[in-house]
This record gives C-alpha cells, sequence and structure tokens, in this order.
C-alpha cells in the first residue's frame, strides 16, 4: 500500500502542529506498515482498506506482531503506539471513523514504578530533538535539567529567566529557537511574555496551572517510560549533581543545589539507598 486512508489530511494536521518532515515520515512507514499487515492478515482489508475497519484488536494483533516477530524494544513499541494513537485520534475528533481502537491500550512502562531515574538527563539531547514530545515536555525537561523547580517557571515573570539562559550546545540552541517559535502567538494571543501560557484566550490569568501542565507531561509519560512529575524530575536533578560532584564539600552542594543541611543530607543517603 503506498496510502493509507486519509493521508493526506493527516499530513495537513501533522504539519498545523509543527511536525517535522521526517517526524512525517516516520508516522507514514508506521501506518503504511500497519495497513500491510493487516492487508496481509484480515482478507476484509485486501476489498476494502478503511481506517474505519480496524479494531482494537487489529491493533493489539500488529503491535504484538512488532514485539514478538520484529523483536522491537519496548522504546519502539510505545514510539509506535503513540503514533497509531495520534492517527486514530485525529480520525475519530473529526468523525472519519465510528471508533477509536487504540483507546485502551497501553504504553509498556521501561522502568514500572520507578519514580526516580537519572537517565533522562545522560538523554536530554536526544529528548529535546525528539519531535514525537511535545514542545511544553520538552520545556519541563529542560529547566529540570537546569535545576529549576515547578514553582519556579509557573511563576509569572519566569519569561525573563528563559530568556537569559544560554544553550550549552547545539541540540539547546535549536530546541530554544523552536520553542520561541511555537510560544511566540501564544505570547501575543495572550499578552504576556512567559513560555507556559494557556492555549485559550484568558488575559487576566494567562498562565497554565500545575494540574495543566500535568495534562502535557502524563500524555508523554509512556513515550518515555519514566514519571514525568516535575517533583521527581527535580529529586533525579538533585540526585545526579550529588553523584557527579563527590567531593564538592556540602557547603558548595548546598549552594549549588540550593539546599538546607538536611535536605542534602537527605538526599545523599537517598542516593545511597538507590544503587
Amino acid at each position: 500500500m503506498d496510502q493509507y486512508p486519509y493521508q493526506t489530511a493527516f499530513h495537513r494536521e501533522l504539519k498545523a502542529i509543527g511536525r517535522a518532515q521526517m517526524t512525517i515520515d516516520a508516522y507514514d512507514a508506521t501506518l503504511r506498515q500497519l495497513f500491510n499487515y493487516l492487508e496481509d492478515q484480515r482478507p476484509i482489508y485486501a476489498h476494502d482498506p478503511s481506517a474505519n475497519n480496524v479494531t482494537e484488536t487489529d491493533v493489539r494483533a500488529y503491535l504484538n506482531w512488532l514485539r514478538d516477530e520484529q523483536d522491537i524494544t519496548l522504546a519502539t513499541f510505545n514510539k509506535v503506539l503513540s503514533q497509531l494513537s495520534r492517527y486514530f485520534r485525529f480520525l475519530f475528533t473529526h468523525q472519519l471513523i465510528d471508533n477509536y481502537p487504540t483507546l485502551t491500550i497501553h504504553g509498556k512502562a521501561t522502568k514500572p514504578n520507578q519514580h526516580l531515574s537519572t537517565k533522562w538527563l545522560l538523554k536530554l539531547d536526544d529528548i529535546l530533538a525528539d519531535d514525537q514530545l511535545q514542545l511544553y515536555t520538552r520545556a519541563v525537561l529542560f529547566l529540570s535539567s537546569r535545576g529549576y523547580t515547578v514553582a519556579e517557571f509557573l511563576q509569572p515573570g519566569f519569561g525573563d529567566v528563559w530568556r537569559s539562559l544560554q544553550p550549552k550546545n547545539a541540540v539547546e540552541r535549536d530546541f530554544m529557537k523552536t520553542f520561541a517559535a511555537y510560544i511566540a502567538p501564544i505570547q501575543q494571543l495572550q499578552n504576556c511574555q512567559d513560555i507556559f501560557l494557556k492555549q485559550r484566550l484568558n488575559r487576566e490569568h494567562p498562565w497554565i496551572s500545575n494540574a495543566g501542565l500535568f495534562k502535557y507531561l502524563k500524555a508523554d509519560e509512556e513515550y518515555l517510560g519514566f514519571k514525568l512529575a516535575p517533583k521527581y524530575l527535580h529529586q533525579s536533578y538533585i540526585l545526579y549533581e550529588i553523584a557527579q560532584h563527590r567531593d564538592a564539600t556540602p557547603q558548595e552542594l548546598q549552594t549549588r543545589l540550593r539546599l538546607n543541611p538536611q535536605s542534602l543530607l537527605y538526599y545523599q543517603r537517598l542516593l545511597l539507598q538507590l544503587k
């Protein structure tokens, strides 16, 4: 199958939300593979390759085939599921299909029940460049890697802090440029120069709430495979910094991490427990 159902319309949707051509090509490859798999497995698709025929059972069978026959990793499993979910959500919300086959299918956590993980800090460049992730999610991870807490970056006026940050490498520079282009029309709409803003006009209180931000983060948790609650990200940052600066004095760590002596001792003990 060269084209999958509603490919042109789906392309318009992806471009409208700022997806790069490389990302759109990745969606195309996944969706073509899905419908080719269904044509091989179920005769109905050979005669009527309609997206409306796709069931939850079909999608689960395809994902199981990828896992068992193609030997994909959990990260790839989550990525494919995320692509399929966006496609079928687009079709369902535009009333192009009658059912939503990925609604009850959930990703697989690579580290189940683990709240604290410092590995994301080592993979930050890949995360910031990953167009599958929402820009608010990437911004939270970027700021968490700089030691900011959610209370700080949701505070009115934090936009001034954001504009003072300097990228450490080309990936961070490109991300900040992409984020600036994304947030600029929202800032203009809200007449506010902060960076975590509501999508709908509310000039009296344009800032997104903690709960509102978490909705963005929650949507990307399964894809990344670790908890994205900002408090866990901040704790992970502290543990990582303590591990990276073992020769620093307690006073130096307290200043660097903005911790009092009791909090520093707590994190030092926690780091030992997690080994």
